[in-house]
């Protein structure tokens, strides 16, 4: 593709790019390494009239079996420094690194996101988070652009932050960096924090990529604990661990998380997760929402 000359590829298989390990083939798909590379890509994408999605981990995304019909952006905006207890973060810095490094600078705030997939980036837009916290806690500002605009800085309340969402959701702004404060504590005792966090999640998760987490948001609901009423509660009522479509199935040992069993197809795992909502929704009258984006047309 001549607008990204020899870095752009064709044709790029984007189960390659996705922690599902399915997907077809993006029409065109570029690595970009900072934050004028992403601005550039973003703003050639909409001046020639190509639609784009930015990928960071892959991870929360469900690339349909004929592919994406434009310019997949794979962010590699993976800088970091840190200053006292502030550090600043590219966007397409991988999250569980992140937060190895900062338990080695002794900077606590984030052992409870330990093991959760993804970059900083697309975490900050879902607003991710387990076992009460979320990325938003300690977030102060963030470096964004609007696509067809130039980046600027913003604070923390720009961002509107609730359960898994952010306002990124509803204006299409992207995030270039963050910064984070954090507080000082013991190396050791932080790396002891992340490794209880992650045998918990051992127990419960994959140990190895086919699924992308929790397909489906908790339910928001004041009086269960950290105001939420378990997705996987309900779904383990509904027998959600004896379905299967194709080679797609739900995890043994959480009901909520959704796997490639090895050489599902995207529509399979669609399928599943509709089967699963129609279940839920027959029982219990709730509508669950996923946490996943579906991209690429799944008619």
């Amino acid at each position: 593709m001549s607008l990204f000359g020899s870095r752009a590829i064709e044709n790029e298989p984007m189960s390659r790019h996705t922690t599902f390990g399915v997907g077809g083939p993006a029409d065109f798909y570029v690595e970009v390494n900072t934050p004028d590379e992403m601005v550039e890509a973003v703003n050639t994408a909409i001046n020639h009239g190509i639609e784009y999605f930015i990928v960071g981990g892959g991870s929360n995304l469900l690339v349909s079996d004929s592919g994406y019909r434009g310019l997949i952006i794979k962010s590699n905006l993976n800088h970091f420094s840190d200053d006292s207890t502030e550090v600043t973060v590219g966007s397409g810095h991988n999250l569980e690194k992140m937060i190895d490094r900062l338990c080695d600078l002794g900077l606590a705030g984030f052992e409870s996101l330990a093991g959760i997939k993804g970059s900083v980036g697309g975490a900050i837009y879902g607003n991710a988070g387990a076992y009460g916290a979320a990325i938003s806690d300690c977030l102060t500002s963030a470096m964004i652009f609007k696509p067809g605009d130039k980046a600027r800085n913003v604070q923390k309340n720009y961002f509107d932050f609730s359960y898994r969402h952010s306002i990124l959701k509803n204006t299409g702004e992207v995030v270039l960096e963050a910064k984070f404060m954090l507080e000082k504590s013991s190396p050791d005792e932080l790396k002891e924090k992340v490794r209880e966090i992650l045998e918990i999640r051992g127990q419960k998760h994959p140990g190895h990529d086919c699924s992308a987490g929790c397909f489906f948001k908790n339910i928001e609901k004041a009086d269960e604990q950290y105001g939420k009423l378990a997705a996987g509660a309900l779904l383990e009522e509904v027998g959600a661990k004896s379905l299967k479509v194709g080679n797609a199935g739900v995890y043994k040992n959480h009901a909520n998380i959704l796997v490639n069993l090895g050489g599902a197809k995207a529509d399979d795992i669609k399928e599943l997760a509709m089967k699963l909502k129609q279940r839920v929704k027959e029982k219990f009258g709730y509508d669950l929402q996923e946490e996943i984006t579906y991209l690429g047309d799944f008619s």
